[in-house]
Order: C-alpha cells, then structure tokens, then sequence
C-alpha cells in the first residue's frame, strides 16, 4: 500500500485517466487488462487532512471539516437531482476545471478491484483510495445552505470531494484563482462505460452496497 497526504498536481488527470483506461477494460470484458491498467495507481491509501486555503484578502480559513462530514451538503439534493447537476454541468469541476467520475462508477470499479481501488462509504483516513477525494463529484450550494441557500438547480454546482472540502461555505469566487483545466470535448464521465463495469463486478470481486446501489443509479443516470 502507498500512503498519500497531499494532493498533488496532475493528481486528478493521472486518477481520471487510469480509471477510464481501467473501466474500458472491464466493459469489455476484459479483467486482466483493466487489473493491469490499474496498476499504476493501485494500492494508493489516503491518511491526509483537507483544509482550506486562504481567502483573497489573505485571512486564514484553514479548519475545514473532515471526511465525509463534507457530504452533509448535499441533504437536501436528491440523488437523481445529484445526477442531473453532474450532466448539466458536463462532468466538470467548477472550481478547478478538472474531470470528474460520479461516486457510484468508482464505487462500480471497487467492487472488482477492492484493495487496487479500496472504498469506504465514510471516507475514512487510511481506508480510502485518494481518487475517491481528488475524482468523485458532490453537489455544492452556490450560496451556502448556512446562508439560506436552497437546493433549486440554478444554486447546485459540481465540485471535486477535495475542493469541495476546501471550499466549505466559502464562495468560490472568494478562493484563491486557480489555472483551470481545460475541457475535454466528449467527456461523459464514463457513463457510457458505466453499465458493462456493474456488470464485471456481477463475476469479480464484491459489492460494497445493497443490490440497488448500482440499478439506482443507472436510473438516475438515464442508462
């Protein structure tokens, strides 16, 4: 296993782009070569702390909350609600730019690989690969739910777990700029390849949640 504690630049694409090789590969039926693809990222433990960087006007904003204590945002955003953002929003961070897999197609590939991809539904340190941080999307208020901010469409953005961590009730006009990442035409968050990788884990590996977990989903996604 390899420790992580940071996030480090290129992080996102190196993730993104291991994983689509890797979910390629298990669509098309073809485990050993996704186990081979994973490779250069398997293993990978996160044991690191998120905090936020420092406002424009420099004051310190670090302290953001651990863990899967951040997805408590999206209480009152359904998860086909969830899945509309995350289309309409075209698989982008609106933060950083960078690509993003929904949770439940790295969940999907987990089942197959659970200690190359490793996966705790809590996101807890030293038990979660950092993709799962870096990769999987949550919805995030525009204005924050603690300023009265409502769940309606037109105030939900997507964001990276990680900047989403970061970001916090922060508006992200107020964080540090960032280079964006630029678009990737046709990126679909592997949604396409989504159905054939539930169907790899019906014959490899274990599922991490109930039977519906994946069907659910595929619904909410329109697959």
């Amino acid at each position: 296993m390899v420790r992580v504690e940071e996030r480090a630049e290129g992080d996102t694409d190196l993730y993104v782009d291991a994983l689509a090789a890797v979910a390629s590969g298990l669509a098309a039926s073809q485990s050993s070569l996704a186990a081979e693809r994973l490779q250069p990222i398997a293993g990978r433990i996160w044991h690191g702390r998120l905090s936020r960087p420092r406002s424009k006007d420099g004051a310190s904003t670090d302290g953001a909350p651990r863990g899967i204590a951040m997805r408590g945002r999206e209480r009152d955003v359904t998860p086909r609600k969830r899945a509309e953002v995350f289309i309409r929003d075209g698989f982008c961070c609106a933060y950083c730019g960078g690509r993003v897999i929904p949770l439940p197609v790295l969940v999907a590939i987990s089942d197959v690989f659970p200690e190359g991809l490793p996966y705790h539904a809590y996101y807890k340190s030293g038990h979660i690969h950092p993709a799962f941080w870096f990769v999987a999307p949550e919805v995030d208020h525009v204005l924050a739910h603690a300023s009265g901010g409502t769940g309606e469409l037109e105030n939900l953005a997507t964001l990276h777990s990680a900047c989403n961590a970061m970001k916090a009730d922060v508006p992200i006009t107020d964080l540090p700029p960032v280079e964006r990442a630029k678009r990737v035409d046709g990126w679909d968050g592997l949604l396409s390849l989504y159905p054939g990788v539930v169907a790899a884990g019906e014959t490899y590996g274990t599922r991490h949640h109930a039977a519906r977990y994946h069907t659910d989903w595929l619904r909410y996604f329109g697959l």
